[in-house]
């Protein structure tokens, strides 16, 4: 849905609770930004467990007998590789490798879905639909008829056995299983949206407000908290992820990203923006990279603000918050090259101020809370 300002909403916008929540924009999108205390909802991802609205995906579903050759030579991972059940990361690249989506890629015995974010669902279908020539596959985009549910924290998936019985310990990210609650069917995805385990719950979109009412009212019981995107994003950019429309977008390379490890197989061979990808994994040739950024005093920086060393622009921050575990402000940023160094002083100008910032890698800190 799109309100009144032209912003999208989430499925279940106006109905998480019926409690007072406050709703704010991000990026494209109006969530719910806290559904109580920014402290409890950030210890709960932290050390215990968070239910999150995270319905901003769309799901591309792709069959025929031809679909995992016919992916795999277009997108960075190893597709064919995959099995009923199993998973990936993996991105779109055009031809010069800049980015046109980040996806979760998803094998079934008869299909593999692939799940983005919604503002991107369309132009990856479009594009997929261009490469198609002679190869058996059908392409359906699934926009608005499912919605992801996440749960994240360290206690995610003992909190989630008295609720969906055994879950196993967390196997690689993208790997999937489909699970029974009462009478509705969930798909749930071992993959984390900070740096703590997490589950993502697919359901379909006519279902997800009785799922999250179940979870909502089932995981009280065992300790699960409803959590909003303040918390979220916090914690998020204290494990040094990237959001597509806020850090990463389609100007972006792939290289200058940091992704490629985690999105691009080194061994599968040839797919769109691969020459260009692995000569700057070779080389090292990345103008910029998104790094991480230590803030001095208390004032946090804001989206575009620029990065300068003397009269020299740097670049400019993309994401920034106040981190509670390192109990300062961080941000992370694209760095031009001779500046993206570990540990070089650059400084962030914040209106009339200059903000003095070091540059550090990602993430910002680790699981339990240091450098």
């Amino acid at each position: 849905m799109v309100s009144e300002t032209g912003m999208l909403t989430l499925l279940l916008h106006g109905r998480h609770t019926r409690d007072a929540v406050e709703y704010q924009p991000l990026g494209q999108w109006i969530v719910p930004w806290r559904f109580g205390s920014f402290e409890a909802e950030y210890e709960a991802l932290r050390a215990g467990a968070g239910l999150i609205d995270y319905s901003t995906q769309a799901f591309i579903e792709v069959r025929g007998s031809d679909r995992a050759t016919f992916l795999n030579a277009l997108l960075t991972n190893d597709i064919k590789r995959l099995s009923p059940g199993t998973g990936c990361r993996a991105a779109l690249l055009d031809p010069s490798a800049k980015v046109i989506a980040e996806l979760v890629v998803l094998a079934d015995p008869d299909a593999i879905w692939l799940l983005c974010d919604l503002s991107r669902s369309g132009v990856v279908a479009q594009t997929l639909d261009r490469h198609r020539f002679s190869e058996e596959v059908s392409l359906t985009n699934h926009e608005r008829r499912w919605a992801a549910l996440a749960l994240q924290g360290p206690r995610t998936l003992d909190l989630l056995r008295p609720l969906f019985g055994s879950v196993g310990s967390p196997p690689q990210p993208g790997d999937h299983a489909v699970v029974a609650l009462q009478d509705l069917t969930i798909r749930l995805i071992h993959y984390r949206l900070a740096d703590e385990p997490g589950l993502l719950c697919l359901v379909r979109a006519e279902e997800a407000l009785a799922v999250w009412g179940w979870l909502s009212r089932r995981g009280r019981e065992t300790g699960l908290l409803l959590v909003g995107w303040d918390a979220l994003n916090t914690a998020r950019i204290e494990a040094g992820i990237p959001w597509f429309g806020i850090d990463v977008d389609t100007v972006n390379l792939l290289p200058e990203t940091g992704l490629e490890e985690q999105l691009a197989s080194e061994t599968k061979g040839c797919y769109v923006g691969q020459e260009i990808v692995a000569r700057m994994r070779t080389y090292g040739s990345a103008n910029k990279r998104l790094m991480g950024l230590v803030i001095e005093g208390d004032k946090v920086p804001e989206t575009g603000d620029p990065m300068m060393r003397g009269g020299e622009l740097l670049g400019h921050v993309t994401s920034a918050c106040r981190s509670p575990a390192l109990r300062r402000p961080i941000a992370m940023g694209y760095v031009k090259r001779g500046a993206y160094e570990p540990g070089t002083a650059v400084e962030i100008v914040r209106g009339s101020e200059r903000l003095r910032a070091t540059v550090t890698t990602r993430p910002l800190i680790s699981s339990k809370g240091c450098p």
